[in-house]
């Protein structure tokens, strides 16, 4: 009799309580996981991430020779850095230089001003760019490897960043130095927009820099020549204070480029 007792509770137990209890069990974690992935949902509603992996080429317009070459966009980069900045600066600078130029050029794939290309490598269009093999011969024997190397190391170490407002790569203007005070896009190049993350403001410590300020001596006649090739009509009486004086400064008038001539 005891044996069929225990027999029946083995039964019960092996075919009613275990699986209850492993079913309860199961609900449980189901529940655990429905709760983290609501929890995950929620995080990628709210935040928007960078997506940086299809920018992994771009078209780059030489334009020297008119043609457009497919090029990965950090490879691309150390040209850039090179091309813009001397490798013998700290390891931070030529970082923040990547960065910038990095954000630069993805702006310049969204906003595209080349039909058949993303960017080019004229400085005076978009930004400098010079071949590894020209950027080598330029340095020292003794220096090419060390001084590509970390090149390379400020490109790839900062790879995928870039600098971003309202969750848009910026225009990011760059420039060796201000003179002591950036200045508003609209007073350089007389259009733009008055973007709010390009302002006036000082820059101290950049009167350290060589190229810092310079002085140029005219001839009234050599300023003359200059000023025909874009006003081909001008006249100036050299005699007269009132031909030639300042009008106006922009905001930044504490710097030394922000006098506004006009004649």
């Amino acid at each position: 009799m005891k044996k069929i007792i225990i027999y029946l509770l083995s039964f019960i137990i092996i075919c009613f309580i275990i699986p209850a209890l492993l079913t309860k069990q199961n609900i449980s974690s189901g529940a655990d996981i429905n709760e983290t992935d609501k929890e995950s949902k929620h995080i990628e509603e709210n935040i928007k991430e960078y997506n940086y992996n299809k920018y992994g080429t771009i078209k780059l317009l030489h334009q020297d020779t008119g043609n457009v070459e497919e090029v990965k966009l950090d490879e691309y980069l150390c040209n850039v850095v090179s091309g813009e900045m001397p490798a013998d600066f700290d390891i931070e600078a030529l970082k923040a230089q990547a960065v910038v130029a990095r954000t630069y050029t993805i702006y310049k794939v969204q906003n595209k001003k080349h039909e058949n290309a993303d960017i080019c490598d004229n400085s005076s269009c978009c930004q400098a760019w010079i071949s590894k093999e020209d950027r080598l011969n330029k340095w020292d024997e003794g220096k090419r490897q060390s001084n590509w190397e970390k090149i390379q190391k400020a490109v790839y170490e900062t790879s995928g960043k870039i600098i971003t407002y309202d969750n848009k790569p910026i225009n990011a203007f760059f420039h060796s130095n201000s003179g002591g005070t950036t200045e508003l896009p609209v007073n350089v190049w007389g259009g733009g927009t008055d973007l709010p993350y390009l302002q006036v403001v000082e820059t101290s410590g950049e009167d350290g820099y060589t190229q810092y300020s310079s002085e140029v001596e005219f001839t009234n006649e050599e300023l003359l020549e200059k000023l025909r090739g874009t006003y081909q009509d001008i006249t100036i009486d050299f005699n007269n204070n009132e031909d030639i004086k300042i009008l106006e400064y922009t905001n930044s008038r504490k710097s030394k480029n922000s006098e506004i001539w006009k004649s």
